[in-house]
């Protein structure tokens, strides 16, 4: 079942939001006509606007002096499946129907990268949309500008696809702290490694969490090893603990389930 923040939203009404675009709306884009036929834009077309859409990004960050983003593969993968399922199941949010964050889907799929910090930006255009005026409308929404701009995120994955009238673009944003030496696998034993490499210089591990999806703690332990003295089986989402100096960071890392 939907959840209640999803409502239907005519075609007039996306129209309104902008010139043709809905920005990072909890909608349901209204149904088609039974039989009424669609169209998809291919695969070279899609990348290209890809490529366009991350181009005009790093123009804007670099007008305002930051960083330029770095593609990410599991950003991208998970940004282009997003924006295909949208596209076919007729809504626009950036969680799906059954309630999962993009945030959860890249842990999900991304077997080894740390994050500390996350966004997302969506949008629905008029099929041939440009990405000037995709752009130009998400930077209009002053919480999408905030994201687009900030200088802590690093890398980017941005995907769209096109059916029936639409344009569904999705663009993830987000710091990454390192990457575990090892992929975890997702059905881990006892003892699997969680020996990291880390971004930043001086970072050192203090402890290590299996977190559900509200934040309650499953598992909890020390050390570079996943190890479960009561034997349970959990699933949930990896947490380390890392300390710099006087503070201590939480990274997030993959969906896994202890046996």
């Amino acid at each position: 079942m939907l959840q209640s923040k999803y409502r239907t939203l005519s075609l007039l009404a996306l129209a309104v939001a902008a010139p043709g675009l809905a920005l990072s709306e909890a909608v349901a884009p209204a149904l088609l006509s039974p039989g009424e036929a669609g169209t998809r834009a291919s695969p070279g077309e899609a990348e290209h606007f890809d490529d366009q859409l991350l181009q005009l990004v790093q123009d804007a960050r670099l007008s305002e002096g930051l960083a330029g983003l770095t593609a990410h593969g599991s950003l991208t993968m998970v940004a282009q499946a997003h924006a295909k399922d949208m596209a076919e199941r007729r809504y626009a949010a950036d969680v799906t129907p059954e309630g999962l964050s993009l945030l959860d889907t890249v842990r999900q799929e991304d077997r080894q990268t740390l994050y500390s910090s996350f966004g997302t930006m969506i949008a629905v255009a008029e099929a041939g949309a440009d990405p000037g005026s995709v752009l130009a409308a998400l930077m209009s929404d002053p919480s999408n500008s905030e994201n687009l701009l900030r200088g802590g995120f690093g890398h980017v994955g941005i995907g769209s696809f096109e059916q029936d009238g639409r344009l569904y673009v999705v663009q993830l944003l987000a710091r990454v702290e390192g990457r575990l030496e090892t992929p975890l696998p997702m059905y881990a034993g006892d003892a699997e490694s969680l020996r990291a490499e880390f971004s930043a210089r001086g970072m050192t591990p203090v402890s290590w969490s299996v977190n559900d999806r509200s934040g309650q703690t499953l598992l909890r332990g020390t050390g570079e090893r996943i190890r479960d003295s009561q034997g349970a089986r959990v699933e949930g989402y990896l947490n380390l603990d890392v300390a710099m100096g006087p503070d201590v960071y939480t990274f997030r890392g993959p969906y896994v389930r202890v046996k």
